[in-house]
């Protein structure tokens, strides 16, 4: 398969993707560079583990942005925290090239892709919505149906003074 032909296919499984597709797809790219990272470190090319763990960084940071705070919100913020929990065990893995805080960001984002992977399954993924005029439309939010918390218990994140906040 050509590049071309994998990016129209990519485009329009992002624009026909149902929101609990999408979320799984953020998830699951999430994984692929937290993987990607940790062979690059092993390979001994820290620049390219480096790039690879600011891009699910950035996934993370973009599911924390998508969730809906005026739904459940005493659901959202166990959501966020989770994630927020990802997003820092990545941050910390990049900056001590600690491959067991990558770990623990990857063993919390298999919970995730299971999670969703159900939440597909039961809200039926294979109905998806219309196609939209462009990707510039895409906003990715959560789900409305509740996420189940994690079914294992969270390392213990460190508390940091003027960290992250979902009231800023």
């Amino acid at each position: 398969m050509t590049a071309s032909i994998r990016e129209n296919y990519l485009v329009t499984e992002v624009l026909t993707a149902t929101p609990q597709k999408l979320h799984l797809m953020l998830v699951e790219a999430a994984i692929r560079a937290g993987q990607q990272a940790r062979q690059h470190w092993r390979s001994g090319d820290n620049e390219a583990a480096s790039e690879a763990l600011i891009r699910a960084q950035e996934i993370m940071s973009e599911l924390v942005a998508g969730l809906n705070r005026e739904v459940e919100p005493d659901l959202v913020r166990r959501v966020a925290s989770v994630y927020l929990f990802i997003y820092r065990s990545l941050m910390e893995a990049n900056f001590l090239r600690d491959e067991s805080k990558l770990a623990d960001a990857l063993r919390v984002l298999e919970i995730e892709r299971q999670t969703w992977r159900a939440v597909c399954e039961k809200l039926g993924n294979d109905q998806p919505v219309a196609p939209r005029a462009d990707a510039a439309e895409l906003q990715i939010t959560a789900p409305k149906a509740p996420i189940p918390p994690p079914a294992v218990e969270l390392p213990a994140a460190p508390d940091y003074a003027g960290g992250f906040s979902l009231d800023a």
